[in-house]
């Protein structure tokens, strides 16, 4: 993958997106070789990442390491999903749980891995959501360095002059089916970048009384693994006014191979 016919990838795809501009950055990378797929993720409050052993459509050995997480209970998703992975179908792996037993970023993060596991090369999402200016704000997602949605959204509503204008993410699941496979899957991407950039409205480190999700929402929130006193400091950082973005490290690394 050296040299210049390396199209997939360049070294300036280790900058954010929208430079300079206050917004939330994510990015998704999987990483696929026979017999077994690596996949990571990170953003500003996020940093898993997740190896999947396979043979003959079997998932055989999973590992799952959760680098920053914004509360201590996370760290417990993990070996949780490592334990009810092991052993399922690759075709089953977007939907072998109920998501909201484990962390949703992990479990999105497994399913994303599952589905490009007998692929021949690495894929990249960069995403960005603008900070929000009286409920207005950019939503944006390349896959490789090729742009594939830019939405304004009022909250969570896409506004004109989108195709899709009128939308509202939170029903995103009932009309994705009117995209094509590759639109579909990055669309689903977004809304998740979406819905978590509101975490950049806080900051935990100082801020005791944080909205937090309703009981059950994920691992940290279901009742045997809440912990009102679990905040995590030092889990929070922001892109926004640096030269790298998310997964900037990983990103060179597979440049250079």
């Amino acid at each position: 993958m050296a040299g210049e016919d390396a199209e997939w990838v360049w070294r300036e795809r280790t900058a954010p997106l929208r430079p300079g501009e206050a917004a939330l950055r994510r990015a998704v990378l999987v990483d696929p070789a026979p017999g077994r797929v690596r996949a990571a993720l990170e953003d500003d409050f996020h940093h898993f990442e997740i190896e999947i052993a396979h043979a003959g459509g079997i998932i055989t050995a999973v590992s799952a390491t959760t680098i920053r997480h914004p509360w201590t209970t996370c760290a417990g998703a993990g070996p949780l999903l490592v334990e009810r992975l092991r052993g399922r179908r690759l075709a089953d792996a977007a939907a072998f749980d109920s998501p909201y037993a484990h962390c949703t970023h992990l479990y999105d993060l497994a399913g994303q891995a599952a589905s490009r596991a007998c692929t021949e090369r690495p894929v990249l999402f960069r995403m960005a959501v603008t900070d929000a200016v009286d409920g207005r704000r950019e939503a944006l997602i390349d896959r490789d360095g090729a742009p594939v949605h830019a939405w304004t959204l009022d909250r969570e509503t896409i506004l004109p002059p989108h195709p899709y204008a009128g939308r509202n993410l939170r029903a995103l699941r009932q009309w994705v089916t009117e995209l094509d496979p590759g639109e579909a899957e990055a669309a689903l991407l977004l809304r998740r970048a979406v819905f978590i950039s509101i975490g950049r409205t806080f900051d935990p480190d100082v801020q005791r009384d944080v909205p937090t999700p309703p009981p059950g929402a994920c691992f940290t929130h279901q009742p045997e693994n809440f912990d009102p006193d679990a905040r995590a400091r030092g889990s929070r950082r922001d892109f926004s006014g640096g030269r790298a973005g998310p997964l900037a490290d990983r990103i060179a690394t597979l440049a250079e191979q």
